[in-house]
């Protein structure tokens, strides 16, 4: 079993493999492009440059430092979970019809 996941991408346009991490209450480290951003807050995971190496060793020190497991992680990758994800699309899509009724 791993206690961090490290995704060093350099193009990340989503990150599941993360968000999966995340759920299984897994620290992350990433890199600061596309979406990792978005959903890695302080305390579930570590952001880094890109193509900055001693940036990554650093993050993997400061990832491997957050509590196994990781509860904070869990409740981030929560927040994008399928069923979430599917009432935010209905919502989303019901506020456009009834846009177009008026």
């Amino acid at each position: 079993a791993a206690d961090v996941l490290c995704q060093p991408s350099t193009i990340e346009p989503f990150g599941q493999a993360l968000l999966e991490a995340m759920a299984m209450e897994r620290s992350v480290v990433a890199t600061r492009v596309g979406g990792p951003p978005e959903f890695v807050p302080p305390g579930a995971g570590v952001l880094v440059d890109p193509l900055d190496v001693a940036a990554l060793a650093d993050g993997l020190r400061r990832a491997a430092d957050l509590p196994v497991p990781n509860k904070a992680a869990r409740a981030a990758a929560a927040e994008h979970d399928l069923r979430r994800q599917a009432e935010r699309i209905e919502a989303i899509l019901e506020s456009a019809a009834r846009g177009r009724r008026a």
